[in-house]
């Protein structure tokens, strides 16, 4: 399209424009010297917008400067693109818009579900994986990956997202050796560090964007986001999402680790470090569950320590507390990882055998007597302890008669003299129960002390 001036100077506009390119090329007239040549200069993009743009700002131009080649250079353009501008860039803007909207609104949406799951649950492998599924979605990238480190729980936890069309089989792997790597130099620099595009790293395959997580000054895990396009650039509000979602989980860390701190206060005894008895009344429950579903024995040993009370009086308190700690840490180095130790209250101790029958039990017991009268505390001398045990289904199918059953036989204990480990008589359940005042600590006679 050529506009030519009535005088000197003369104005060039020359549009390319398809589905994917425009480029619009523009004339600027000499000024008056004569030494000044005309120069062009080129507006383009990989997107038409632009353009019809500049186009709508040059239609606006002529007709206030010009309004005698308004229509002529209307038509012009009009000529030289099937659709008018006008609609072109409308629709153009209109679906960047839309689009702009559409994924903000899906990150928004993601950011409100995590911030509901850590609202409403203290379960912090789910709240990781739902982080982890809704930020890989809502950035459409290969993966995600969460983990928190092993020192706050015990164990490290990574949850990990993966698109759709991509293999299981081999990524996984792949990606945690990665992610084993980019762990490592968070930890060396604990800051966002982002491969693009416009930050690329060597030939890397992938672009990827990792945020630390940070708690009181300390890192606690990262976030990771990687795709397989290693052009990609990561825009400003994806990784303004990177960093809320971090914050949430962060909260989300926190809120984890002080909950199984209460849960530990609340389920273990403070001296002993064994589990204590509100413990033992949920788990026991489930386990005798599990051993009826699976048609498996399950045993039980009540220990009670002998003479308590005369190492209390006669040692003092500090002591007594000593000889608890002394037994609880034989009680628990003689079980499997299976099992479990309860101090019941006192000087009471409950074990819980899973899978285990009689002789079995039976075994245990006799080694965990034999380890307690290897105890010494000073100022009193070696322990001696009294067990008594019962089985599933053999003794009882319920926690109630298991646990009488159990007691019986630890009276039977007490009464044969103390040292000792038995098993219900057959007639315990006709058999008086121990009361909680009971003198069974009475010293027994010599004839009666035996060992199984």
């Amino acid at each position: 399209m050529d506009q030519r001036d009535q005088v000197k100077n003369c104005e060039r506009f020359v549009i390319i424009a398809d589905a994917r390119f425009a480029a619009l090329l523009a004339s600027i007239p000499p000024d008056d010297d004569p030494e000044d040549q005309a120069s062009d200069l080129v507006v383009w993009t990989f997107e038409p917008d632009v353009v019809y743009s500049a186009l709508e700002y040059l239609m606006a131009r002529v007709t206030a400067e010009h309004p005698y080649a308004a229509k002529p250079f209307a038509e012009a353009v009009r000529a030289s693109t099937p659709k008018a501008t006008s609609l072109h860039l409308t629709l153009g803007v209109t679906t960047k818009l839309a689009l702009l909207l559409q994924e903000q609104a899906e990150r928004e949406t993601a950011v409100n579900r995590i911030a509901t799951t850590i609202r409403n649950s203290l379960d912090l492998a789910g709240t990781l994986q739902t982080a982890a599924d809704e930020v890989g979605r809502a950035l459409n990238v290969k993966c995600c990956a969460v983990r928190v480190n092993g020192d706050l729980f015990g164990s490290e936890m990574t949850k990990r997202y993966f698109r759709g069309d991509v293999s299981l089989e081999t990524a996984d792997v792949e990606f945690l050796g990665n992610l084993e790597t980019i762990s490592q130099r968070v930890a060396t620099l604990p800051d966002m560090q982002v491969v693009d595009g416009d930050h690329p790293q060597g030939e890397s395959p992938f672009a990827h964007a990792v945020v630390p997580l940070i708690y009181q000054g300390g890192l606690v895990g990262l976030l990771l986001v990687r795709t397989d396009d290693p052009a990609r650039v990561w825009a400003d509000n994806e990784l303004m999402l990177l960093r809320t979602v971090a914050d949430q989980l962060t909260v989300a860390v926190n809120q984890a680790r002080l909950f199984a701190q209460m849960q530990q206060l609340a389920l273990t005894d403070e001296l002993t470090g064994c589990f204590n008895r509100r413990w033992f009344e949920m788990q026991f429950e489930r386990d005798l569950q599990m051993a009826n579903r699976i048609r498996q024995p399950l045993s039980l040993i009540i220990l009670d320590l002998d003479n308590f009370k005369e190492i209390n009086d006669g040692a003092g308190h500090e002591s007594g507390d000593l000889a608890l700690r002394l037994l609880a840490d034989s009680v628990r180095a003689n079980l499997r990882a299976v099992d479990t130790a309860v101090r019941f209250g006192g000087d009471e101790f409950v074990v819980i055998l899973p899978q285990a029958n009689i002789q079995g039990a039976l075994i245990v017991a006799e080694r965990l007597r034999s380890r307690v009268e290897q105890i010494e505390v000073p100022g009193f001398g070696r322990l001696s302890a009294s067990l008594g045990l019962a089985t599933f289904p053999v003794h009882g199918s319920t926690r109630d008669t298991l646990m009488m059953a159990a007691d019986r036989a630890l009276y039977s204990s007490k009464e044969l003299g103390r040292n000792r480990v038995s098993t219900p008589p057959d007639n315990f359940r006709s058999m008086p129960t121990r009361s909680a005042g009971s003198r069974l600590d009475a010293e027994p006679k010599a004839d009666l002390i035996q060992k199984v």
